[in-house]
């Protein structure tokens, strides 16, 4: 199960990493949100989990329970994520409405000079 899982989370830094190169805005932003997943599974990779591993609940009788820990922090992580998603889709949107481009090398302001 962690050799599969750690092959996903490889892929996905694969995937973040492929898109972030790209220059065009909104597969960048896909691909720092990819970033955020791949690195939510890395967070999530860190805790012991097995068959008789158990929530920790009031009234149970059990010794071994799952870290609630990685899970609360991974759930603070995907809210971040998300509003760091949405506001930088809000920031290539009104690029765009602004300059009508959506290329990166285009933003910089490089004139080609070829005169």
């Amino acid at each position: 199960m962690n050799l599969i899982l750690l092959l996903v989370i490889g892929f996905l830094i694969f995937i973040g990493t492929y898109m972030i190169l790209s220059i065009n805005l909104i597969r960048i932003v896909i691909g720092i949100s990819i970033y955020t997943h791949a690195g939510n599974l890395i967070i999530m990779s860190m805790g012991d989990y097995g068959k008789n591993m158990s929530e920790p609940l009031i009234g149970t009788g059990s010794n071994n329970f799952v870290d609630p820990l990685l899970q609360a922090i991974v759930l603070t992580a995907i809210v971040i994520g998300f509003a760091m998603t949405a506001f930088l889709l809000v920031l290539v949107y009104r690029t765009y409405r602004v300059t009508k481009e959506d290329e990166i090398d285009v933003l910089r302001g490089e004139e080609d000079n070829d005169e």
